[in-house]
């Protein structure tokens, strides 16, 4: 743990001490010495037991007190030296590390040591300094070239790194490796012309070398020279047919290109060739998956199902299959790969599990939807959106007051986003509007505007159930209108027709009658619109025409005995 003791200077002193001296003193004088070494040793073990036991204050005052006894010995100072460095006073630690250094200028580890500091500090300058002085130590060590010739180019100063690649070359021969660093400062230059012939020199010795064929199509990759690229690495798969970074690149460069024929090539030479890892193609697929890409060409979900026989166990694969099926309507397909793609690492369940309860809407089976959200709420508590979805499973059960208690859930996790809040509070009006519990029922709707004064279906639903009880009909009016102004681009029968319905209530029946016939022709098979035009015609004293659009509600809907009385007292 201690580097050599530096006591050769002593041992002089003693010997030539031995001719001017009595043989007393001489005795003295090495007892001192041996004193002096002991307790350098001794302070020293002391520090390393403070240092292993973490009670670094101790440990550096007993390190210091080292360089006091001994301030020719290196080691002390380098222990300082790393002691700042844990603390990060990098002055200081520079400061002892150079003290170091200057006592034992050849040992390379002090010089990492200051490597790591300068590095912390992002001095670049600096770290050049340093593996100049470590090439001087080991200048057969290559590392040490190619970290200071990273640097220049970080530093930007290109010339000064092509030039020493050059007096390297002189010094280690000619290498690949610097072929390589030269074409990236050619890169960073955004000279193409030194860049190709570079890579092209060293491939004029071996016109098939794969690892420079590779170096040049990533070249012309470089300056966005597709189509040469496509034909290096066509010679690059000539020479090797299941080389795995052309086919890669092959692939990325056709998809860059909306070229789906050759990505669909590529992208199956990918789940066939048994080089390329499998983190490689579920990283490939996955970047598919996001960008929504899979499921868009037939042929990619043949690849898929080819990748998933290949991989039948891999989450991804079963979810991106999974996706595809969902988006062709393939439900009973779809639900066995959702379950399998659960866990996959890439995709949170969650998404999985939102995916199966829409699903399960879809299909109208609220228990299975139901089921899911405990399930998913169980893994994923403070989802919101898993909530609502299990408020709106329980609601289309009819089991509103449980609706009403998952959708109070909901709301907790919601944070900034008033226009999911306001479908929230939207769904706890219509529920507590079925349990007959008015006030909390325009209480919730309230609330829902206050969170989107724009929301449509609150605007419709809050305005037709207070026409429905004849409450706050000028308010009503407002809302409706409101409504309807906002969908006059995209008209809404249903909407219309509550605002039909409000000024029936209103006793406005000529304003009414105009806009049930704009519902109607909207919506010409509803038996509500046909029953409030029959209703409307009869406060204008219209009866028979209110018969005929009695008769007509009849007819959709024949078991409605309130419209067959209707009918029955004016026939």
């Amino acid at each position: 743990m201690i580097d050599g003791m530096k006591n050769i200077n002593i041992y002089i002193c003693i010997v030539f001490g031995a001719f001017f001296t009595s043989n007393a003193q001489q005795k003295e004088f090495i007892h001192q010495i041996d004193k002096n070494e002991k307790q350098y040793i001794q302070f020293y073990f002391d520090a390393e037991k403070y240092k292993i036991s973490e009670e670094y204050e101790q440990a550096l005052i007993l390190y210091e007190k080292c360089t006091a006894l001994n301030p020719e010995e290196s080691s002390a100072y380098n222990e300082i030296a790393k002691l700042y460095f844990y603390f990060n006073e990098w002055d200081n630690a520079e400061y002892y590390i150079k003290q170091a250094i200057d006592l034992d200028s050849n040992n390379k580890w002090y010089y990492y040591l200051l490597l790591d500091i300068y590095v912390m500090q992002n001095k670049l300058e600096e770290q050049i300094d340093v593996y100049s002085s470590l090439i001087q130590i080991e200048p057969h060590n290559p590392v040490y070239y190619f970290q200071k010739i990273q640097v220049l180019r970080e530093l930007a100063l290109y010339k000064r790194a092509i030039r020493f690649i050059k007096k390297t070359e002189s010094q280690l021969g000619q290498s690949n490796d610097l072929s390589i660093e030269l074409k990236n400062i050619f890169l960073d230059q955004n000279n193409f012309e030194k860049a190709e012939k570079t890579i092209r020199d060293v491939l004029k010795k071996d016109p098939a070398d794969q690892r420079f064929l590779s170096e040049l199509a990533s070249v012309y990759l470089h300056f966005s020279k597709y189509d040469e690229a496509i034909s290096v690495y066509n010679d690059l798969l000539a020479v090797d047919q299941n080389n795995p970074t052309a086919i890669i690149a092959l692939y990325k460069i056709y998809a860059n290109k909306k070229d789906v024929r050759n990505q669909e090539i590529y992208l199956s030479k990918i789940v066939d060739n048994p080089i390329i890892n499998i983190e490689t193609k579920k990283d490939i697929f996955y970047k598919l998956l996001i960008e929504n890409n899979i499921s868009e060409h037939e042929s990619f979900q043949l690849i898929a199902e080819k990748a998933l026989k290949l991989y039948p166990d891999e989450p991804i694969f079963n979810l991106i299959l999974a996706d595809i099926y969902a988006k062709e309507e393939q439900y009973a397909l779809a639900i066995p790969h959702y379950n399998r793609s659960l866990n996959s690492g890439l995709i949170k369940d969650e998404y999985v599990y939102t995916k199966l309860i829409e699903i399960y809407f879809s299909q109208k089976d609220f228990d299975l939807a139901l089921n899911t959200t405990r399930l998913a709420i169980s893994r994923y508590p403070y989802s919101a959106r898993l909530y609502y979805y299990q408020g709106l499973a329980y609601f289309n059960k009819n089991e509103y007051s449980q609706t009403v208690e998952a959708l109070l859930m909901a709301e907790e996790f919601i944070i900034d986003e008033p226009l999911f809040k306001s479908e929230v509070f939207s769904l706890i009006g219509d529920s507590y509007h079925k349990l007959g519990s008015h006030t909390e029922s325009d209480e919730a709707y309230v609330t829902a505007l206050m969170y989107n004064d724009q929301n449509v279906y609150v605007l419709n639903n809050y305005s037709y159930y207070l026409a429905l009880r004849g409450e706050n009909l000028n308010t009503a009016k407002e809302m409706i209108v409101k409504c309807n102004e906002l969908t006059a681009d995209s008209p809404n029968a249903s909407f219309l027709d509550t605002y039909a319905w409000v000024l029936y209530k209103l006793e406005e029946y000529s304003l009414a009658k105009t806009q049930i016939m704009k519902a109607i022709d909207l919506q010409t098979n509803s038996a509500t619109l046909f029953d409030h035009y029959g209703d409307i015609l009869e406060k204008l004293g219209l009866l028979n025409d209110a018969l005929i659009q009695w008769k007509k509600s009849l007819l959709i809907n024949p078991d409605d005995v309130h419209l067959k009385d209707k009918i029955k007292a004016y026939e």
